[in-house]
């Protein structure tokens, strides 16, 4: 008897020449990837599973056209709460949630506005297991488990760092506008594991969902002020440019520095992905968001 946990590649309907339905599924784990069926499937087993499901299976094997595959006795979703260890089936970020938790506070506890303090601090406690989890794209640059904490925290580090060369930078500014320049995302797009743009997404976008959480959790919290309308300038003009998707350009040296980091973090992110994919001694594949460039791994260290 067979039982492993995988996660579905593919999955599709067939039917027998006797018009019996079946699942036909390739599955992957930490071994490599596999084919199973399931036959005599329900209706509702025909729209059960998807693409990206962790699921534990229970069959036996068998040889088909020279390949083993598993013939399915049973199968199920895992849930969250089972403690699977993600990693073993999805790209992850270099640091644990925790410790990207851990030091995202951290910045926080620095902010000394009370009011971008307060306003920071509820909507990292409000979304923070979306936050901690999710992408921070589809694809292009962090697009894996917990890639937006761990893009966020990249930004803030280089945050700090280039203020300790401009004194003039308001770092509870820089650090709050970088904590909530892509909270939105969180309801952008769909989930986690296999994230998908969401009906909002796609009418309202996140830069757009950021601008009106921010206001109104300041309502909420009894903050107005200049403090918020800074704030909810840096959301809208974090992508630099209006046909990058900034409602407005930056207009106060935070939300360009934002701007400008953002920008450096996600481009160094997109040449590293994939220069990992690369020999040393050869080119990398274009990265057609950076003009169509392919870069070099050299093998100096």
């Amino acid at each position: 008897m067979i039982s492993i946990y995988a996660k579905i590649e593919s999955v599709n309907v067939g039917q027998t020449s006797n018009q019996s339905d079946y699942l036909n599924l390739q599955l992957m784990d930490e071994t490599g990837t596999i084919l199973a069926k399931k036959w005599n499937i329900t209706e509702e087993e025909k729209k059960q599973f998807k693409i990206g499901d962790i699921v534990h299976i229970t069959g036996y094997g068998n040889e088909f056209n020279g390949k083993t595959q598993i013939i399915i006795e049973s199968i199920r979703v895992v849930d969250d709460s089972e403690g699977i260890s993600l990693e073993n089936f999805y790209k992850t970020a270099p640091l644990s949630k925790e410790e990207i938790r851990k030091n995202i506070i951290g910045f926080i506890n620095k902010i000394k506005n009370a009011k971008i303090q307060l306003i920071t601090k509820t909507l990292f406690e409000k979304y923070e297991e979306s936050y901690l989890t999710y992408p921070a794209a589809t694809k292009n640059h962090h697009a894996y488990i917990s890639g937006l904490g761990y893009h966020v925290l990249a930004m803030l580090k280089i945050g700090r760092s280039l203020c300790s060369i401009y004194p003039n930078v308001n770092e509870d500014l820089l650090y709050a506008g970088i904590i909530l320049h892509d909270i939105g995302k969180v309801i952008e797009l769909s989930d986690y594991r296999n994230p998908e743009y969401t009906t909002i997404g796609k009418l309202i976008g996140h830069i757009n969902i950021a601008f009106e959480i921010i206001g109104q959790t300041a309502k909420e919290l009894g903050i107005d002020g200049e403090e918020v309308m800074l704030l909810q300038h840096i959301i809208l003009a974090h992508h630099g440019e209006l046909e990058f998707g900034s409602p407005k350009q930056p207009q106060i040296l935070e939300a360009e520095l934002l701007h400008l980091i953002d920008l450096m973090d996600s481009r160094i992110n997109m040449i590293l992905q994939e220069l990992e994919e690369t020999p040393e001694g050869d080119f990398s594949k274009r990265i057609y968001t950076l003009d169509g460039r392919a870069f070099y791994k050299h093998s100096l260290k």
